[in-house]
């Protein structure tokens, strides 16, 4: 190996996502800076006949990121920059757009931007991920009128097969193909195909090490939440109101607690609108956000005593979360539109673990499934002593346009089911959900725990309308299978060879 590289780079350095449930001691941990750093890492890569990925912060749950051979932080590739004019076509030339590295953790995009006097139009409900990291596992956010992340960019580039520059874009790209010139050491493609496979790809068609985002002017948003019982909401699914509603807000979700107590399951619905500054509310904290949840969701102490209580007295689950639900009761929060999105903590980060399942959104739907998920958590309290940790979140986004989005070409609502990491069960909880949630149509979030899916191939081809286009697209951008990995391969999405391969890996149990 070039010395260079050697400087940039760790022997059998151990990898472990954020909570601990992955892990991984690849041959060579990598640090880029610089572009011309990861083509030199791909053609080594390829000399050897090794494989390569990149990592971010960690925040996923799923094997996306996992890589035995060459593993690459990205983490300090973090700039950001305005494109220039003068490359963009003429009706591109005054749509907000900024350029993000790879590596940037969504916190420092957020600040970045607001000092630009700009904001992002959407985004999880956390912001520890990195940008590529968020966008290659399909972070949606909330807004039924909002884009998921992935649907947010406009560009990528990439460090492909051979070490070669690539910056892909719709057919209808913003690049004028005559300004970027033929002598450009970046190739430009812009074709549909390839860039609606391209961003939401899990990083197994190139090194993505930079993103055009279309962003929006800085904005204010108004948080109101309050108390609503199961059957007053369910109500409301099934006439319609909530949907109409739901059409009218700007961001609108809500938490349920799966257990019932005294009356029944309680449930907290946040609305969230953009405002102007006429609107600036006049209640006493409605310039913070709520008091008890900031405490209780930033000590770590407490998250920890939550799992040992959980642990030692499993029955009081389901009182606080009752409790938690409360304690949001009648509140609202005014601030920059990137604190508003924001709604977890950093303790809640390091112990928290969810499965997540993405369903057509109608009210229908949302009945159908809230009603199997209180009657799952019955069934697990009473046959089986497992409880689970956390209120049930749902949120709903508008389709999407990427290929392997579970919101693609539809509506969605996303069903999240997290719990405490460490509780009695945690991980067999998550997989009874899963397969109930499979069974009825739900799609697993690819970053979210979804293991069952590695055992339900033929799933994942009947709900993407454009796999095969995607896995053709992923063929012929990384021919030397140089960007594969297992999390790919056992997801059957790799090609003939690769099915095979994933076919023995589910026999042995790997």
């Amino acid at each position: 190996m070039k010395t260079n590289l050697k400087n940039i780079s760790r022997d059998r350095y151990t990898w472990y996502n954020c909570t601990g449930n992955v892990k991984v001691s690849p041959l060579r941990f990598f640090y880029p800076r610089t572009k011309e750093q990861i083509a030199e890492i791909v053609r080594e890569a390829e000399r050897r006949e090794l494989r390569v990925r990149a990592v971010g912060s960690g925040h996923s749950f799923s094997e996306a990121a996992k890589g035995k051979d060459f593993l690459l932080s990205m983490k300090r590739m973090a700039g950001v920059s305005r494109p220039h004019k003068e490359t963009l076509r003429t009706k591109f030339r005054e749509m907000p757009l900024v350029s993000a590295q790879a590596g940037i953790v969504i916190r420092r995009l957020n600040r970045t931007l607001d000092r630009m006097g700009l904001a992002l139009i959407n985004m999880g409900v956390i912001d520890v991920q990195t940008l590529s990291g968020a966008i290659m596992t399909g972070t949606h956010g909330t807004g039924i009128g909002k884009p998921t992340m992935p649907d947010m960019v406009r560009s990528l580039k990439l460090v492909g097969t051979g070490g070669r520059f690539f910056q892909i874009e719709p057919t209808d790209g913003i690049t004028d193909p005559d300004q970027h010139g033929s002598t450009n050491p970046i190739e430009l493609i812009q074709d549909d195909d390839t860039f609606y496979s391209t961003i939401l790809s899990f990083g197994g068609m190139g090194i993505i090490y930079e993103m055009t985002l279309e962003v929006k002017p800085q904005y204010k948003m108004l948080e109101r939440r309050y108390l609503k019982p199961w059957s007053e909401l369910e109500q409301e699914l099934r006439n319609g109101s909530f949907m109409r509603q739901l059409k009218q807000k700007d961001f609108m979700a809500f938490r349920i607690n799966p257990y019932k107590v005294s009356k029944g399951n309680r449930c907290a619905v946040v609305e969230q609108d953009i405002v102007g500054p006429d609107e600036k509310p006049r209640r006493l904290f409605a310039l913070r956000k709520n008091l008890i949840f900031q405490i209780f969701s930033n000590l770590e102490f407490l998250i920890e005593g939550s799992v040992r209580r959980f642990r030692n007295s499993p029955n009081a689950v389901a009182k606080t979360i009752q409790l938690g639900l409360w304690s949001t009761k009648d509140t609202c929060y005014y601030g920059p539109s990137y604190k508003v999105l924001y709604q977890a903590g950093t303790a809640v980060l390091r112990h928290g673990i969810s499965a997540e399942f993405a369903f057509e959104a109608t009210g229908e739907k949302v009945i159908e499934v809230i009603n199997a998920i209180i009657d799952q958590t019955k069934k697990n309290k009473d046959e089986n002593g497992l409880y689970q940790s956390s209120y049930v979140s749902v949120r709903f986004v508008a389709p999407s346009r990427a290929y392997l989005s579970s919101a693609y070409d539809r509506a969605t609502v996303y069903v999240d089911i997290p719990l405490l990491f460490g509780t009695i069960g945690d991980l067999e909880i998550l997989e009874r959900y899963q397969d109930l949630m499979i069974d009825m149509g739900g799609i697993p979030h690819w970053g979210k725990h979804n293991l069952q899916l590695y055992l339900r191939n033929d799933f994942i081809r009947e709900q993407f309308a454009r796999v095969g286009t995607w896995m053709a697209i992923r063929d012929r951008l990384d021919p030397k299978k140089t960007f594969l990995n297992d999390f790919i391969i056992k997801m059957g999405l790799g090609s003939k060879k690769a099915k095979r391969k994933a076919a023995r890996l589910q026999k042995t149990g790997v």
